[in-house]
């Protein structure tokens, strides 16, 4: 058994993030980073475009903005998506990538995804399977052991 720290991450990476409770992760981190994206949308974006419109003729305090795009939080928010993204992209990418791509040698148990090309197709047919019957009760007939055919 190797307890090096780069065998633990490749442990962590195939026993968790390649099983559904790592792949529901990764979706919940995306999900999250799109709704911060499109509130930050609305807020910085569409409230104060309304309020351009409106001119300030509305009783509501949503409208009464100091400046009329806070460009700043847009920026913010554009940048914060886009690093989420990044983030759950590698991330993805990470834990599809095979075992011998990380430049960990792989052991003699663990096998790569890719077949191997030094192997050629069988030239002859495999021989083909024998007929089964089942009578109307849903036993095995067996051709050989029927007496009926012998005679």
């Amino acid at each position: 058994m190797d307890d090096t720290p780069a065998h633990f991450v490749q442990e962590l990476k195939f026993s968790l993030l390649r099983r559904r409770a790592g792949q529901i992760a990764v979706a919940v981190i995306l999900a999250e980073a799109c709704l911060r994206f499109l509130n930050a949308l609305t807020w910085f974006l569409i409230v104060p475009a309304i309020a351009t419109l409106l001119k300030g003729h509305t009783e509501s305090v949503l409208f009464a903005t100091r400046t009329p795009f806070p460009l700043q939080q847009l920026f913010g928010s554009v940048l914060d998506f886009f690093l989420a993204l990044i983030f759950v992209f590698y991330l993805n990418r990470w834990v599809r990538s095979t075992p011998g791509e990380d430049g960990i040698p792989l052991r003699a148990t663990e096998r790569s995804d890719e077949p191997e090309l030094a192997e050629t197709p069988p030239t002859t047919k495999p021989p083909e399977p024998k007929e089964v019957l089942y009578n109307l009760v849903g036993e095995r007939i067996s051709l050989e052991d029927d007496d009926t055919r012998s005679g």
